[in-house]
């Protein structure tokens, strides 16, 4: 995903199933590991784009009412 810097980068998933959650993680280039974020639990993540977000790697793990998982391919947010 490629946004001028104080755009909105919109990263969105769809999947197929019954009672989906949905959990993002982040992993900008200065930190070591991904991280959790609570501030989305839908199938959209948004941010705006910042220089400290330039690089950021984000993925999603969306999960049915069964317990059946499945993680996205990993997104680049890179700024324009």
């Amino acid at each position: 995903v490629t946004v001028k810097n104080g755009e909105t980068a919109t990263v969105t998933v769809t999947a197929s199933g019954e009672g989906k959650t949905y959990e993002w993680y982040f992993k900008d280039t200065n930190l070591s590991k991904f991280y959790l974020t609570k501030s989305f639990t839908g199938n959209t993540y948004t941010t705006t784009m910042t220089e400290a977000r330039n690089g950021r790697q984000v993925y999603c793990v969306i999960t049915d009412k069964y317990g059946n998982s499945v993680k996205t391919n990993t997104v680049t947010l890179n700024k324009k």
